[in-house]
């Protein structure tokens, strides 16, 4: 469990046309957990206490300022470049077309970060992106299956295959590598974050809050989706 009384640096990498949800969703959900919301929403103060200080920190993909159009809801601005970001505790990647190349600045970016990282997150095709950085080599991860299986059958797969793909669970930890599968993944792999790192009666009353009981890594329902596939060697 995290210590409350010490503040967190939380980072959202922002690519182009994310998926919104695998944004808000873990993002939205582990910020129930911040101790500045839980005192503006009127908790207890024995709670209230309980809960660390979570700085949010929203980075383009490009290191720049300018905005960023998701797959819906507003354009995203974000907070931080490159080279003004803090070290980061935590990175969370949310899922774009899983064929977005990036650019050289942004993997040392990542790579740099990640030095000091606890954790690097990924939601649906975030890992697929974050692949290219060689950080999830050799590492179990969840990804989007559909987009996998679509990567397999077009014969598109070849630059993946250093990730041990996990195609029957929702979401995977792997030392400090959390990937999430498919979109609504997202939602179990951020309340798997808060049961990890924050303290239990706290995360109880969140859930009781949010009305959501979170799925486990498995039994995963969509599994059946890469039924028949073998992800190639």
């Amino acid at each position: 469990m995290l210590d409350p009384t010490k503040s967190i640096e939380f980072g959202l990498l922002l690519p182009p046309d994310y998926q919104w949800l695998d944004a808000a969703g873990p993002v939205d959900y582990i910020n129930q957990h911040n101790q500045t919301l839980l005192k503006l929403v009127g908790f207890p103060d024995a709670i209230v206490k309980k809960a660390p200080v979570i700085n949010w920190h929203y980075i383009s993909w490009l290191g720049d300022l300018k905005p960023i159009r998701s797959t819906s809801g507003p354009m995203q601005t974000p907070s931080t470049t490159f080279k003004d970001c803090p070290s980061l505790d935590y990175l969370l990647v949310p899922g774009p077309d899983p064929n977005l190349e990036l650019p050289a600045e942004t993997i040392d970016f990542i790579k740099t970060q990640f030095v000091g990282l606890k954790a690097l997150l990924t939601v649906c095709t975030g890992s697929l992106l974050m692949a290219q950085t060689g950080l999830l080599d050799g590492v179990e991860a969840a990804t989007n299956k559909f987009a996998l299986k679509n990567l397999i059958e077009r014969g598109a797969f070849e630059k993946f295959k250093k990730v041990k793909w996990a195609i029957d669970k929702r979401f995977v930890v792997d030392g400090k590598i959390w990937t999430a599968a498919g979109i609504t993944a997202g939602l179990d792999l951020g309340a798997e974050f808060a049961r990890v790192h924050f303290d239990a009666e706290l995360v109880e009353m969140i859930k009781g809050l949010s009305e959501f009981e979170p799925k486990p890594a498995q039994p995963d329902p969509w599994a059946k989706l890469m039924a028949g596939v073998a992800v190639p060697k």
